[in-house]
């Protein structure tokens, strides 16, 4: 009876820990979809708003191997201090009045996250005895947060408001009181030996790439084509699902070293097919979605694996793959949001000009033009370097008596330029997204060439 009721116990510990990590991870990710709503609300740029996931992946990846010193002394303590900062802070994230505020707000939020995950992560490795023992159950959390993020964000946007994001996250605090204290001791210390960094550099550049995904997909879907949020929620919940089907895939796909690159192969792969995209149609982006998909569930756990299973005498591996992965997430909006934004710029330009084009041709009367380019001209300037929305502009000018109908195919020829120069604008910066991705393969080609192969048997287990 103690054995089993210790035994549950210690389910109900690792469960809460593991839900800590997820949470905290998913935050990295889950306001993508809130973004455009952000966006309109504070009237910010592209490249301003993505600060509110910049500055949470920036400090999250500056702090989290600093708190392993804590983790290492005070695990518990550290554990309960980081979620009652993550917590408060999220409150304040969802009663902020200003884009500047949010993000102050989001730093807080990633730094209160830092130490709760590094807590996290060490009292797992003390209940299961070692980080590699521990890895599959945290790294799961993590991937799986940050995959179903996006659409989690989208859903609530929709049904509720951005500010649900944060607030639902106050219950994190009764997780305090489930958790029960692991067994006394340390997690065994890792292996000694030279230094490989290849793992978070795979990691890295995967995670920069991947942000095309996360980020640049979902403002395609709401701002370029005009889905809602949770119709785009439902759109990008294609990446988590094919992550989770593709879990057989991972445990059956040959020496580890070969299904990371095969990962990594379809990471690239599907972030490429979304830059060469033939229309603007939701449907075209979920095969490339697919890959991407398979390809995390392939590549980021064998590579989480081969860290821990590299030099790490002191316990730090962990927090370091976490580090390398928000830092890649860092380095992937920075260069994307201002190509992004100029290409947007350029984009909006050509959509003008076509647009200007069909209005001058369309057989309307000339009062009727007149009016309906001033109103869109409105809605251009009111973009402010964004592809415009131009329902607004055609239900204020009402078309004469009889001319309804080539209104009405104006308004589409119309709406049609603006998607297809939503669809080019985000060419560019998928390819540079998974140009990205492609050169983790090099340091995932290299991996193969390690020697000693029980990091390698642990990445084969079924996960």
């Amino acid at each position: 009876m103690l054995r089993a009721m210790a035994a549950r116990s210690r389910r109900a510990t690792e469960t809460c820990l593991a839900l800590t990590v997820a949470v905290v991870l998913a935050d990295s990710s889950i306001v993508t979809l809130a973004l455009p709503s952000i966006l309109r609300e504070y009237d910010a740029t592209v490249f301003g708003v993505s600060w509110v996931l910049t500055a949470f992946n920036l400090v999250l990846a500056l702090l989290i191997l600093p708190a392993v010193a804590v983790a290492r002394s005070r695990p518990r303590a550290g554990w309960v201090a980081g979620l009652t900062v993550f917590v408060l802070a999220s409150i304040a994230c969802a009663a902020s009045g200003a884009v500047g505020t949010l993000i102050g707000a989001r730093v807080f939020q990633a730094a209160g996250g830092a130490l709760a995950v590094a807590c996290a992560i060490e009292l797992l490795a003390r209940l299961r005895g070692s980080h590699q023992a521990a890895a599959p159950l945290w790294g799961t959390a993590g991937t799986i947060g940050i995959a179903v993020g996006p659409a989690i964000g989208g859903i609530l946007t929709e049904l509720l408001e951005w500010q649900s994001i944060f607030l639902l996250q106050v219950p994190l605090l009764l997780l305090i009181p489930v958790a029960g204290s692991p067994r006394p001791g340390r997690a065994e210390p890792g292996p000694g030996g030279s230094l490989d960094l290849r793992p978070e550099v795979g990691l890295a550049l995967l995670s920069a790439g991947l942000t095309g995904a996360l980020f640049l997909l979902v403002v395609l879907l709401t701002e370029g084509w005009g889905l809602s949020p949770i119709a785009a929620a439902a759109t990008v919940s294609a990446i988590p699902l094919a992550t989770y089907a593709a879990r057989w895939v991972s445990a059956r796909a040959g020496p580890p070293s070969s299904a990371a690159l095969a990962g990594g192969i379809a990471i690239a792969g599907g972030l490429a097919a979304l830059g060469v995209l033939p229309g603007a149609s939701w449907a075209l982006t979920l095969q490339p979605q697919l890959l991407i998909g398979i390809g995390l569930a392939l590549a980021l756990p064998v590579l989480t694996i081969a860290a821990l299973g590299g030099r790490d005498p002191r316990g730090s591996r962990a927090a370091a793959t976490i580090a390398a992965r928000h830092a890649g997430i860092v380095a992937g909006i920075l260069v994307l949001a201002p190509l992004l934004s100029a290409q947007l710029t350029a984009k909006q330009e050509a959509a003008t000009d076509a647009a200007t084009a069909a209005l001058l041709d369309a057989p309307l009367p000339a009062e009727t033009k007149i009016s309906l380019a001033a109103a869109l001209g409105d809605r251009i300037e009111a973009a402010d370097g964004r592809l415009p929305e131009i329902g607004p502009a055609f239900d204020s000018v009402s078309p004469p008596a009889g001319d309804e109908a080539a209104y009405s195919e104006l308004e589409g020829e119309i709406e049609d330029q603006v998607e297809r120069a939503a669809t080019s604008a985000f060419s560019w910066p998928f390819l540079a997204a998974a140009l990205m991705a492609a050169l983790a393969l090099i340091p995932i080609a290299r991996l193969g060439t390690r020697t000693g192969g029980a990091p390698w048997a642990i990445a084969t287990e079924p996960r």
